[in-house]
């Protein structure tokens, strides 16, 4: 694809024009350029009703309910007014302010915290760079993603004892752990409230089915203790793809055309000089001595001709 940023993405949707059943963009064609920037939206708000997200006015999700991740959107990178409100309710208001998208990047976005007058947490999207690097053909990367507004800091670990392989180390609520590569397979992870030795209670447990050559976000979102949240959204971990996997962003330098410079007149007459003269000594020489050997061989001829005549004589 002979573009300026070629990018391949299983999931992309593109402001104006989109796939999957969250978009309501009409199509038209990708941006593809070096300014341009991916986002995605996760709707991790356990006691938020489904919402509608507006980038300058323009509704790029429509009706994003607790637990869904977009697509990535694909956009020009920039400063834009993104406002989120409860779906088809313009009226309800949750966020509106200037959020900046940097060029060349793929950012996750989730709406985090809560919107109940009783909540402990406040209401807030929260950014997390998707910059993991590539992996092997048997190797993950995973990063854990907390969003939990009742979760205390925890750690993230898999196996026991002297094999115990930790993931993520003390994230608290609305951060992230930085990427951990690891052989890809089928891993029980154990959530564990936060120790200096990372061996604290363990919270819960999840099964997580990991891919080589793959990068995901583990989101833990909703309540540990639904029972006494705003609302009844039990803890989950939501695990997605992330782009990193598949996006190629080239560097900034551009490939100077290697050009072949063209002969110049003083080359070209020295050429046609030097080939014109060559050829025309060439060929006189060629015939002047063709001419003499002709010449002798008549002259001798006639010589030995005209001598034995005279003998018989």
């Amino acid at each position: 694809m002979a573009i300026a940023l070629a990018v391949v993405v299983g999931s992309v949707a593109v402001v104006g024009g989109a796939t999957g059943s969250l978009f309501v963009q009409e199509e038209s064609e990708a941006l593809t350029s070096q300014e341009t920037t991916y986002v995605r939206v996760a709707h991790a708000s356990p006691d938020a009703p489904a919402v509608d997200v507006l980038v300058e006015n323009e509704t790029v999700v429509a009706n994003a309910s607790f637990g869904d991740v977009t697509d990535y959107l694909e956009l020009a990178a920039g400063t834009y007014n993104v406002t989120i409100t409860a779906a088809d309710d313009p009226e309800t208001v949750v966020f509106d302010d200037q959020v900046t998208f940097e060029p060349r990047s793929a950012t996750t976005v989730a709406a985090s915290g809560e919107i109940s007058e009783t909540a402990n947490t406040t209401f807030a999207p929260v950014a997390f760079s998707d910059d993991a690097l590539a992996v092997g053909e048997n190797e993950s990367a995973v990063r854990v993603v907390h969003l939990s507004p009742d979760a205390p800091a925890v750690d993230v670990t898999v196996g026991e004892g002297n094999e115990t392989v930790v993931l993520a180390d003390n994230v608290t609520f609305q951060n992230a752990s930085s990427y951990v590569t690891v052989p890809a397979g089928n891993y029980t992870v154990d959530i564990r409230a936060a120790t200096a030795a990372n061996n604290g209670t363990v919270v819960t447990s999840v099964d997580v089915p990991l891919e080589g050559e793959t990068v995901y976000s583990a989101m833990a979102v909703g309540y540990l203790d639904p029972a006494s949240a705003p609302a009844d959204t039990p803890f989950e971990v939501l695990l997605t793809e992330d782009a990193e996997t598949t996006i190629t962003i080239p560097s900034d330098e551009t490939p100077t055309p290697t050009e072949t410079p063209m002969p110049t007149e003083t080359e070209t007459e020295t050429e046609t000089e030097t080939e014109t003269e060559t050829e025309t000594e060439t060929e006189t020489e060629t015939e002047t001595e063709e001419t003499e050997t002709e010449t002798e061989t008549e002259t001798e001829t006639e010589t030995e001709t005209e001598t034995e005549t005279t003998e018989e004589a």
